[in-house]
């Protein structure tokens, strides 16, 4: 993972992070953004399962602690290990 600060914004950028989650609202822990880039308030972003053709919808979920998930957000979600690619930005 990649973050930049760029002026008032920071930016991230997450390729291929391999992740098992199940359940509608599953989530695994990832990691954890830096100091000085961590959210004020929890943000999520829709991500590209990369080794995925099905429609199903999994995201990043930072809190402002900075611990970073993937995780499903409801319906019938993805089961078992995949893939994750994203970019998310938020105030800095």
């Amino acid at each position: 993972m990649q973050f930049a600060r760029i002026g008032g914004l920071v930016a991230m950028n997450m390729y291929n992070i391999t992740a098992r989650i199940s359940g509608s609202w599953g989530a695994t822990q990832i990691g954890t953004v830096p100091e000085g880039f961590k959210p004020k308030n929890q943000l999520r972003q829709r991500c590209l399962i990369t080794d995925c053709d099905l429609s199903y919808s999994a995201g990043l979920w930072i809190k402002p602690s900075g611990e970073m998930y993937i995780a499903n957000f409801g319906g019938t979600g993805i089961s078992g290990q995949h893939s994750f690619s994203c970019c998310a930005s938020w105030p800095a």
